[in-house]
């Protein structure tokens, strides 16, 4: 599907018909981006799961080779458009990751590596969000053994 424009038409289908005096109006309007709304939501963003608990059974199995599968963290309720920065509890930058959607509640997975594509240690880490015109949130997260 896609979204409605100007001069497309809707059917409807009743079983009950329709009497002279009824009368229906319709009216649409497009979706829109409150930079004061996804204000308020900044502090909805979450990192799930947390803790990571790297040895879990649900993490799904590599089927080409032995041992495990993907590694996933995702951030969610993140507004259309922001940057994820990951830093360890020294400060030290781990990775970026630049999120843009159209959707709204937005969602960005991270696969648990470095932006050398190196495996992170365990421990907890940093995560700053930063949303051009919204604002911006830190928060912490854990991945453990």
């Amino acid at each position: 599907g896609r979204n409605p424009v100007a001069d497309d038409t809707l059917s409807l289908f009743l079983i009950k018909p329709f009497l002279s005096q009824d009368l229906y109006r319709f009216r649409m309007e497009g979706s829109a981006v409150s930079n004061e709304l996804a204000k308020s939501g900044m502090d909805n963003i979450r990192v799930v799961p947390n803790p990571y608990v790297a040895a879990v059974s649900w993490e799904p199995k590599n089927t080409y080779n032995s041992g495990r599968g993907p590694r996933e963290i995702h951030f969610i309720n993140l507004p259309k458009k922001c940057t994820i920065r990951i830093y360890n509890v020294a400060g030290v930058l781990i990775d970026i990751i630049e999120h843009e959607t159209e959707n709204e509640n937005g969602l960005a997975v991270w696969d648990v590596l470095s932006k050398e594509n190196m495996e992170i240690s365990y421990g907890v880490y940093l995560y700053h969000v930063e949303a051009p015109g919204v604002g911006q949130k830190t928060g912490l997260f854990s991945i453990i053994k």
